[in-house]
């Protein structure tokens, strides 16, 4: 009976030692989050324009012939029909997020953490709930002495390029990134929580 309990208490112990899901042993800052889009916005709008068209049209059925004429003689026809469609399908932006990359600082390195929704198939749905995937989606980078916002800032970008390449269906947006980019004070903002 003795040995059971000590055994449960050296387990316990161990688990103890485990960081929480998240967190690692090497002291980290998140800085910034970027979004992964399923696909890319121009992807996005061709697929609704082709799902608009195959249903106003009824494509693949004897009646798509009559169709077309109909709509060119009197565009208007099918204006309020296609403005349906287009809400109901719904916009790019927040709506095909699939997951997140949360870019820190880990030591001397860049680190991305990425949190995806949950399934093996990922289609356009509205209802989504993201889970942890993984401490890091790409190799870390190294930052380079002296540590200033130019080798910061490189280190950053090689990293947002090794996490494009480990997901190539998928569309990392860094619009915002690159526009706060230049105004920020990376090698500052590094030296501050390293």
């Amino acid at each position: 009976m003795r040995v059971n309990h000590q055994k449960q208490s050296t387990r316990a112990l161990f688990l103890a030692l485990i960081p929480p899901l998240g967190d690692n042993k090497v002291a980290s800052w998140s800085f910034f989050d970027l979004p992964v889009y399923r696909l890319s916005a121009e992807q996005y709008y061709a697929e609704r324009d082709a799902y608009i068209k195959r249903i106003v049209f009824r494509t693949g059925t004897p009646e798509e012939p009559d169709l077309l004429p109909r709509e060119k003689a009197s565009p208007r026809i099918n204006a309020a029909f296609r403005n349906h469609l287009t809400e109901k399908y719904g916009g790019w932006e927040f709506n095909e997020i699939i997951g997140y990359i949360r870019l820190n600082f880990a030591g001397s390195q860049i680190r991305g953490e990425y949190f995806a929704v949950e399934g093996k198939r990922i289609v356009g749905t509205r209802t989504k709930t993201s889970e942890y995937k993984t401490l890091k989606l790409a190799v870390e980078i190294d930052i380079e002495q002296p540590y200033g916002t130019g080798e910061v800032l490189g280190a950053i970008q090689q990293y947002i390029q090794a996490c494009k390449a480990e997901l190539p269906p998928r569309f990392i947006d860094t619009s915002n990134f690159d526009k706060l980019a230049p105004h920020i004070d990376w090698g500052g903002l590094y030296r501050d929580h390293a």
